[in-house]
């Protein structure tokens, strides 16, 4: 077993359903200034998680160790937000059905019929003058 991900990151994420086994990890040469660095030594570091189509790239720091452990860190960070919005649209969707399903208020109901009276006091009103059915 190797020392990535730390033991925090990897209780993190098999607490989030998450095997780090399963987790591709790949280094390439970073972009961007850092001049010579950045040309000779593979500091960027890439994670994919083909289980739910993620993938991490890090080439902040210096050094591939900290490129390492941001990017790790990162994958367990996007995956519980992952977790929490689709536990948050759950809980959305649950509650707009338990809303649609609520029966009106009593009095929500009273005014409607007493609407409905005025309005059909209204229309009765209209007929033609003389007009005695």
């Amino acid at each position: 077993m190797s020392a990535f991900p730390p033991d925090d990151v990897r209780a993190h994420l098999l607490a989030l359903g998450c095997d780090p086994a399963a987790v591709e990890e790949s280094f390439t040469h970073a972009g961007g200034p850092g001049g010579q660095n950045v040309n000779k030594v593979a500091t960027c570091v890439r994670l994919h998680y083909p289980a739910r189509h993620v993938s991490v790239k890090m080439q902040e720091h210096r050094t591939q160790s900290a490129n390492r452990l941001a990017a790790w860190r990162l994958l367990a960070s996007l995956l519980q937000r992952q977790r929490d919005d689709h536990a948050r649209a759950r809980r959305s969707a649950h509650e707009k059905a338990r809303r649609q399903k609520a029966q009106r208020p009593r009095g929500i109901k009273k005014q409607f019929v007493e609407l409905k009276r005025r309005r059909s006091k209204t229309k009765q009103g209209r007929g033609k003058p003389g007009a005695d059915d």
